[in-house]
């Protein structure tokens, strides 16, 4: 890989994460305009957040794992 090669797959790499952590961010945003909506307290909102962001995130670290398998 030559350096204009590794400089795209840094910036594509940098771009990638940052598109997945705004995703994860206004999940969890919007987790918490429904939860406040709903009336629930601070417990069940910890536990709705973690319901539903919980597997995303094991989704994208899968992503990032196998990626690394099928990149070379």
């Amino acid at each position: 890989m030559d350096n204009q090669g590794f400089l795209n797959f840094v910036i594509y790499k940098l771009l990638s994460l940052s598109i997945q952590f705004i995703a994860l961010y206004l999940l969890i945003l919007l987790c918490e305009w429904f939860a406040e909506k709903k009336g629930y307290n601070v417990f069940e909102r910890s536990w709705l957040i973690t319901l539903i962001s919980l597997p995303l995130i094991t989704l994208i670290i899968w992503t990032i794992i196998i990626g690394r398998f099928h990149l070379f």
